[in-house]
């Protein structure tokens, strides 16, 4: 009744259409006895020339109509483009596995670490360590070789898994470390997991870490010296005397090699992997950059030394 007071002389001269979900001029003259007030205004609303219109509900097919009365013209070429929008692709990937363990006895000590890929992938080490020492510094040794890996080859994240629960328990800050000899590997191991930033640790029952432990033993048992085997084996020894608080002075193997070590020259056929591997670099040439980035997924590039995996996961090494 505001809008019809105040816009009297426009609404005269035109017809009305009344949009709204009821009729306000059936609701009026529905009523039983009217009021002044609504007397009045239903004489008023009676100069005008008013048509209610039903108010629809918006659907979907306003749109199918919208599109059918604007086709696109035939020469229009499609693009799937964003126009002045940046699209956020987010890669989601799933953590490696590694499971690791130690033994040791009178006859030696070895560590074992598996790697399982986010493809289901199996990666098997295994570790002769140089020195005798108690099993647990062989669990602390197991560890540190596994995330030493993992550092290498920039993976993240990662989740860890050892049988060892006093090993597990120091380093999620359930345990106290209250020998001094463990004190040394475990900082170092702290420190590797915040270089890697994403690591969840988890104790796992013994039975459950069976290959890593076959791993381990294999590696107490077996002599490296005119023995080869499958399984890579290689002699290595964490020295904690050396370990303090300069990053540059941190890392220092005693000795960690295979026993078959080649240096890569420079004209070699594995160059062009090494590079990829290592720097993510590419040949010039189009058909040699698609064929090394093909063949690079079956060769891994560890600690200067590029090794083939086998069908069985198993790290060779390779022929010039």
């Amino acid at each position: 009744m505001f809008s019809i007071q105040k816009l009297k002389h426009y609404l005269q001269s035109h017809s009305i259409h009344s949009v709204s979900k009821a009729n306000p001029l059936k609701y009026v003259m529905a009523k039983p006895v009217l009021s002044d007030r609504l007397a009045r205004w239903y004489l008023q609303l009676q100069q005008f020339k008013i048509t209610y219109v039903p108010q629809k509900v918006v659907k979907g097919q306003v749109l199918a109509d919208f599109l059918a009365d604007h086709p696109m013209p035939a020469e229009w070429e499609l693009s799937d483009d964003l126009p002045n929008e940046d699209v956020l692709v987010i890669e989601v990937t799933h953590p490696w596995k590694m499971y690791f363990d130690g033994a040791s006895h009178k006859e030696g000590a070895g560590a074992g670490v598996i790697f399982v890929t986010s493809e289901g992938e199996v990666l098997p080490y295994s570790f002769t360590l140089t020195q005798n020492c108690s099993n647990n510094v062989a669990e602390y040794q197991a560890l540190i070789l596994g995330l030493e890996i993992a550092v290498d080859a920039k993976q993240l994240p990662l989740k860890v898994y050892g049988d060892s629960q006093l090993v597990v328990n120091q380093l999620l800050g359930l345990y106290e470390v209250k020998k001094p000899e463990l004190l040394p590997y475990h900082n170092y191991a702290k420190r590797l997991m915040g270089w890697l930033g994403d690591v969840e640790l988890e104790h796992l029952p013994r039975k459950d870490n069976k290959q890593a432990d076959a791993l381990a033993k294999l590696a107490s048992t077996l002599s490296m010296i005119d023995k080869k085997a499958r399984i890579p084996i290689c002699k290595s020894w964490v020295i904690p005397s050396i370990f303090s608080d300069d990053e540059d002075d941190m890392l220092q193997e005693e000795e960690n090699h295979v026993t078959e070590v080649f240096e890569v020259e420079e004209e070699d056929w594995r160059q062009p992997l090494v590079d990829y591997l290592k720097y993510e670099k590419l040949p010039n040439d189009l058909g040699w950059r698609t064929d090394t980035r093909r063949r690079a997924t079956r060769f891994i590039y560890y600690k200067g030394t590029l090794y083939r995996r086998s069908f069985d996961g198993i790290f060779l090494t390779l022929p010039k």
